[in-house]
């Protein structure tokens, strides 16, 4: 078995892989020129190659290149490793890259200390010591990012570095708790010790495919994303808005409203104070309607001041009471401009479910003549639309629809 996983051997495959992995993130970098963390990752492939090529002739160069030279590559390697995940998880600082080198730096003072260096457990420990660390800070990151982009790939990424990171533990103890020979120099070629190399080359290589997944998946999630979002506010667009509640709908659910918005004289905050200005205008009033949903209500912009949210869990009467608080929060909004404060008023239109039913275009219908009506009346005020025989609510109805005059 031992001859089997010969450590040479495998080092020199692995060198072969870690290379095919190390072009593909420099190739993937040449096309996605924003992901600078597949340049840290491909260094550090990069630099993992030397080293694996240095130990493999570890019994043909000098021990200063295959010991002392060689690791101090491989804990560069790491540094840029951790570099890599800082970057695509963005916490990066400004000493991220001078933190990268302090394995580095730490080595060549312990080298520096022959008494402790000749021993050859205690580079071990001291290796795989360091190794954790840069791992362990690996797995801390990505846990932390994984609400912003829960994507599978993050996931398995952070399971799989924290299994190798309990593994270099584990190494450590066995550094202490079952030291080999402490003047060796060449590895030897032992079931152990090929086991341990066997680990690593499947995580150096497994890890490496997950670069190149997660980079691919953030890519399509990021373009998903662009294809359903409004680009000025952040808020779902018109298409994913519609194409999300037909979803909701499909499951005969009889309770849910929708409040469709309208900001008053739009076209005159343009003319006056400019599109910019009208620009700002519309991001206000999306952050109002975003701060007002909660988990699993839909809000977009469905137009060009236009604005729709859909809320699955309410009855009629619990959107209008929504409905007029966003418009109160709109009408107390103020705006600095240059000469003073811009405000801004909204009308809204609700339309719900237990009167209308499931059908969507129904219920759309029924919001937007409703809408029409708080606009018609003077504005700055909710109107909610009801079947004609229920005339029981607030202070007037026109056609079906109840009027809320603003307060």
């Amino acid at each position: 078995m031992s001859e089997f996983l010969d450590i040479p051997t495998l080092l020199f495959t692995l060198s072969a892989a870690s290379c095919c992995i190390s072009v593909s993130l420099f190739l993937t970098w040449s096309s996605a020129r924003s992901e600078i963390c597949t340049v840290s990752w491909g260094a550090s492939y990069g630099l993992a190659i030397l080293t694996m090529v240095l130990v493999a002739l570890r019994d043909r160069v000098p021990p200063f290149l295959s010991v002392t030279v060689a690791d101090a590559i491989l804990l560069a390697s790491f540094g840029a490793l951790w570099l890599g995940y800082r970057q695509f998880t963005g916490f990066s600082g400004r000493f991220d890259r001078w933190i990268a080198g302090v394995g580095v730096l730490v080595w060549l003072v312990i080298a520096a200390a022959s008494s402790v260096f000749v021993d050859m457990n205690a580079r071990a420990a001291i290796l795989s010591g360091i190794e954790f660390v840069y791992f362990l800070f690996i797995v801390i990151d990505l846990v932390r990012h994984y609400p912003d982009e829960p994507m599978p790939s993050v996931g398995l990424t952070t399971v799989v570095v924290g299994a190798h990171a309990a593994m270099q533990l584990y190494w450590v103890i066995s550094s202490i708790a079952a030291p080999l020979e402490p003047t060796t120099v060449v590895l030897p070629n032992s079931l152990m010790m090929g086991l341990r190399f066997t680990e690593s080359s499947i995580f150096v290589v497994f890890l490496g495919l997950l670069q190149l997944v997660v980079i691919g998946q953030r890519s399509e999630r990021r373009y998903r994303i662009a294809s359903e979002t409004d680009s000025l506010t952040g808020l779902a667009n018109r298409g994913h808005f519609f194409s999300r509640i037909a979803t909701m709908l499909s499951h005969g659910d009889k309770r849910g409203a929708l409040i469709l918005f309208d900001i008053d004289h739009f076209k005159v905050i343009n003319d006056t104070h400019g599109h910019p200005t009208g620009d700002r205008a519309l991001t206000a009033f999306a952050a109002i309607l975003a701060a007002a949903t909660a988990p699993g209500d839909i809000a977009a912009r469905i137009g060009g001041e236009e604005f729709a949210l859909f809320l699955p869990n309410a009855v009629t009467k619990e959107a209008a009471e929504l409905a007029e608080r966003i418009r109160g929060n709109t009408a107390d909004l103020r705006i600095a401009l240059p000469a003073g404060e811009l405000g801004m008023t909204v009308s809204c239109g609700v339309g719900g479910m237990n009167e209308m039913g499931s059908d969507f275009q129904a219920l759309h219908v029924a919001a937007d003549r409703a809408l029409y009506v708080a606009k018609s009346r003077g504005r700055n005020q909710i109107a909610i639309h009801r079947p004609p025989e229920e005339s029981s609510q607030p202070l007037s109805q026109v056609g079906g629809v109840s009027v809320m005059l603003a307060r």
